[in-house]
């Protein structure tokens, strides 16, 4: 594999893993691929698309063209010595599930695979891909979150468990906090505050909001939602 990279250089990774193949650089795959180089991490990049892979190529450590459904392709872009290869296809059904199967054969460790619906989904899982992902649900339901307004981010990051950036709720502000309190009656656990320097700081007892604060809250995303009211 070492092979089909170039000579990577620069200051030490944020994100310290070793190289990642990604299959399809689509969307989601060419974001995945640009932000894992942003982090240091190499990354050989596949698509049937000739395109695609030249549009990209500046980008990425190496990217090539190949049909990734040929087992014997991926042999021979040394695919198999990879520990970590997420599998962006996803409007190919077929593509997207030969890949799998053909990585799962070789014995890839760690398999993240993007899936467009529930049968998709199913059908990756019982192959035995490690890790299904649906960008598109998981952007939906963030999204649906953000419209009220009251939230600044949001992210679901467990069943019915989620994380969200908001600004403090009215009932909270300018009086010392007691965060065993804001758990007993929200259900929400308050984790951590933007002070006027921009720095982010752990809440702690004792500490007073203001209105142009912004907390970092984590709870159930119906709690989250009535404790932002």
């Amino acid at each position: 594999m070492a092979n089909m990279f170039k000579a990577f250089g620069g200051s030490k990774p944020t994100i310290d893993i070793p190289p990642v193949v990604v299959i399809g650089l689509g969307r989601f795959g060419a974001s995945l691929a640009h932000e894992l180089m942003v982090h240091g991490v190499e990354v050989l990049g596949i698509d049937t698309s000739e395109k695609l892979v030249r549009e990209q190529a500046p980008y990425l450590t190496e990217a090539v063209c190949a049909d990734t459904t040929d087992p014997e392709a991926l042999r021979q872009l040394g695919v198999d010595d990879v520990d970590r290869v997420v599998l962006a296809i996803g409007s190919h059904l077929e593509a997207s599930i030969l890949t799998a199967s053909n990585l799962m054969e070789m014995g890839t460790k760690d398999i993240w695979a993007k899936a467009t619906s529930e049968a998709h989904e199913r059908i990756l899982r019982q192959i035995g891909v490690h890790h299904v992902i649906r960008p598109e649900r998981d952007t939906g339901r963030r999204v649906a979150h953000l419209l009220g307004g009251r939230f600044r981010d949001f992210a679901e990051i467990a069943p019915d468990y989620g994380i969200t950036r908001l600004a403090p709720p009215a009932a909270l502000v300018g009086r010392p906090l007691v965060l065993g309190d804001v758990w007993r009656t929200h259900n929400v656990q308050l984790i951590s505050v933007r002070v006027s320097d921009g720095r982010w700081i752990p809440l702690e007892d004792g500490v007073s909001l203001a209105s142009t604060d912004y907390i970092v809250a984590a709870g159930s995303p119906g709690d989250l939602e009535r404790f932002s009211k």
